[in-house]
């Protein structure tokens, strides 16, 4: 079996070398070899290929079959089946066989559901994704080979390293690698607009719910990422700036740019080399921390141990950057924008601050990232820790809070300043009001105060375009049902799903300005019998005990919390004794907690001697809202992308976009003269819309009418 799998890395490679090689050539040399696969099935053919590959080792971790040297080092009999699925891509070698395979997998879904909307750009881009895959499967068959065989199986394997033995490990990885890898297509298809000069909006709007998926999968895989270390580390907290942690949030933040300026390339032609240029260093920031995550070169809870593939991807992230930068200058004249922004106050110019806003955040944090590595080249040693971040970070963050805020409200061309005014009053208003309350009940941490009145601000800012846009419609239709509203927002899914996101990442704002302004941290040695009272909760210690958690030794506390001189909840914190593992790495804390909207009482086992233990209590306030803003962000990412078959066809589009301005001119969002201006606009692209439908229904007539004419008199045969 070992072999057969290593056979298939090979024939993969192979497959994928042939992709890249034939899928440009194929538009003009289709003709002269007629013996080769279309590229799309070469495509197939590579997922195919990799699936069976990743069978094989998935069949070898479930069996528990030690003679391939992978499934020994990374599980063993005593784990759980989910944890073996997980085990997949948690060693070095599964995690790049896993990602090539997803890389397979998207390549062969952009081969056979991309063609009719970029037939010109499909060949070049299915290359670029073959030439990426080639290189993940040279390094999995050659450099760092999942299918090793062993001549000596052990009885039994090493396991699992215990921190990744966690319930959200088993989907933080795969989620985070979707999204990771989902960042080629638009790549692939950037730079195939860049090769064949194509400098039209075609690669962005193939590439649009492309980009969305992958975001939401990267936004996800962080979400879960951070609840993994909130709840196995044992530490109280959900980010720690670490160098992985970073690696993901660097792309994250370029997609979220991406995602915001391409709108202005769709809308008014504009942006252009700023869409190009983020989309790729999207992609090569995704190498950059599959780099830094298998290099060891940083030290991180995340990262692998140095492997031999680093020297390899070090070499495969300069040569992308050479080549992405040279078609960038080459190309440039090609990128140019159709206009340029006619107002300071205009949606183009918001969007042109929030590229400027994000790119500058990702530099911050890709300097904190690599500065250990730069400052021993010149003979010193500095170690940049949470402090900068916060210090850099916080404050553009907070700027693009604002910003999220006030764009909403600009009009495209040209804002309408007193409408604007008007819109910004009530929460600019209340925003200085909640900042005044919260300073007169005793909050004197600026951090706080600015957090919890600049969320108000955005999330009132938001709300007041909604009312104002419902408003104007109910005054041109008169309906005030629900229905009409879920039609008014049904009708526009990327603008009002983008409020829901925006509104998820409010409340995020607020749990983190909760959780790290005004946490509690205690420190107690107590025996039993004893209690301590920490933020109204009385914690009452009754001992140690042992048992055996999911097949594995473990020692835990029994504790007893209430409040008002009620019990309101038992918690047991545990160490774990993972075989193999707590020799060298000791017992694995498993934490308590007892959750609430309001605040989370989380505790760990610190140590003990004979009954007497130690215990690190957490009161971490309004983290449940980091949640649940998480979850507003999947859902409004989710209805952004939903099918709506009502809005699939352009002429469904442009009635939807002649709706949505009238309102917005009904609003006050728009002067007269630029309402009269885009509606021109878009009656003008309606008629030629209408005219082609037209024009396509009297072809159908008539093709109707001439096969009837040829049919034979009498009956149908099937009458």
């Amino acid at each position: 079996m070992p072999q057969a799998g290593h056979a298939l890395t090979i024939l993969a490679l192979v497959l994928a070398a042939g992709l890249a090689v034939w899928a440009p050539l194929e538009p003009r040399w289709r003709w002269r070899l007629r013996g080769l696969p279309p590229a799309r099935w070469l495509a197939l053919a590579l997922f195919a290929t990799v699936t069976a590959a990743v069978a094989i080792l998935v069949h070898a971790l479930f069996t528990d079959d030690f003679s391939f040297r992978y499934v020994a080092s990374q599980s063993s009999r005593y784990m759980p089946r989910a944890y073996k699925i997980s085990a997949l891509w948690s060693g070095q070698e599964g995690s790049l066989l896993f990602w090539l395979w997803l890389l397979s997998g998207y390549t062969a879904a952009v081969a056979w559901t991309a063609g009719r909307a970029a037939p010109g750009l499909l060949p070049y881009a299915l290359g670029i994704l073959g030439a990426v895959a080639s290189f993940f499967a040279l390094l999995v068959a050659f450099v760092s080979d999942p299918f090793v065989a062993l001549p000596n199986p052990p009885a039994d394997g090493a396991g699992m390293n215990p921190l990744l033995q966690n319930p959200w490990m088993v989907s933080h990885p795969f989620t985070l690698y979707l999204g990771y890898v989902g960042m080629a297509v638009p790549f692939a298809f950037a730079m195939a607009a860049l090769l064949t000069r194509n400098a039209g909006d075609t690669w962005i709007r193939v590439t649009r719910r492309w980009t969305l998926i992958a975001w939401l999968f990267l936004s996800v895989g962080i979400l879960i990422g951070a609840r993994w270390a909130y709840t196995e580390l044992g530490w109280g907290g959900v980010w720690a700036w670490d160098p992985v942690e970073n690696a993901a949030l660097m792309p994250w933040l370029l997609a979220t740019a991406f995602i915001h300026s391409s709108l202005v390339q769709e809308k008014r032609g504009m942006l252009k080399r700023w869409n190009v240029a983020l989309v790729s260093f999207v992609f090569l920031l995704t190498i950059f921390g599959t780099f830094i995550t298998r290099s060891g070169i940083l030290s991180s809870v995340h990262a692998f141990i140095t492997s031999p593939t680093s020297p390899w991807f070090l070499g495969f992230l300069g040569l992308a950057l050479v080549v992405t930068v040279y078609l960038l200058i080459d190309r440039a004249p090609l990128l140019a924008d159709d206009r340029r922004p006619e107002s300071a106050f205009s949606k183009e110019t918001s969007f042109l601050i929030n590229n400027l806003l994000l790119a500058g955040a990702t530099f911050a944090v890709f300097w904190g990232t690599v500065m250990p590595l730069i400052t021993p080249l010149f003979g010193v040693q500095i170690s940049v820790g949470p402090p900068f971040f916060n210090w850099v970070g916080v404050p553009i963050f907070l700027a693009m809070m604002i910003l999220m805020g006030v764009a909403p409200l600009l009009a495209w061309r040209r804002a309408s300043w007193p409408r604007l005014r008007r819109l910004l009053a009530l929460p600019v208003l209340g925003a200085a009001a909640l900042a005044v309350a919260l300073v007169v009940l005793g909050v004197r941490e600026p951090a706080a105060v600015a957090g919890f009145a600049i969320a108000f601000f955005v999330a009132a800012a938001t709300l007041a375009d909604v009312a104002a846009a419902y408003a104007a419609r109910v005054a041109a239709t008169g309906d005030r049902s629900l229905r009409g509203l879920w039609q008014m927002l049904n009708r526009n899914p990327r603008r009002y799903g983008g409020y829901v996101v925006h509104l998820g990442v409010v409340l995020i704002l607020v749990g983190l300005t909760g959780m790290y302004v005004y946490q509690q941290v205690e420190t107690v040695g107590m025996n039993p019998g004893e209690s301590y009272e920490i933020g109204g909760y009385t914690i009452t210690y009754h001992g140690l005990g042992e048992r055996v958690s999911e097949g594995v030794p473990a020692v835990y506390a029994e504790l007893a919390v209430s409040r008002g001189g009620r019990e309101i909840a038992r918690l047991q914190p545990e160490r774990r004794f993972y075989p193999g593992f707590a020799e060298t790495m000791g017992a694995t804390p498993e934490v308590a907690m007892l959750t609430s909207f309001r605040r989370d009482l989380y505790v760990v086992l610190g140590g003990w001697e004979g009954q007497t233990a130690g215990f690190e209590f957490y009161l971490n306030p309004l983290v449940a809202w980091i949640w649940i803003g998480g979850y507003l962000v999947i859902g409004g990412t989710l209805f952004s992308l939903w099918p709506r078959p009502a809005l699939a066809s352009a002429r469904a589009r442009v009635m939807a976009e002649l709706a949505e301005l009238e309102y917005d001119y009904r609003a006050g969002k728009i002067s007269a003269a630029d309402y009269a201006r885009l509606r021109q606009g878009l009656v003008a692209a309606a008629g030629t819309v209408l005219a082609g439908w037209e024009e396509a229904e009297r072809r159908v007539e008539a093709e109707v009418e001439a096969a009837a004419a040829r049919a034979p008199a009498g009956p149908l045969p099937w009458r």
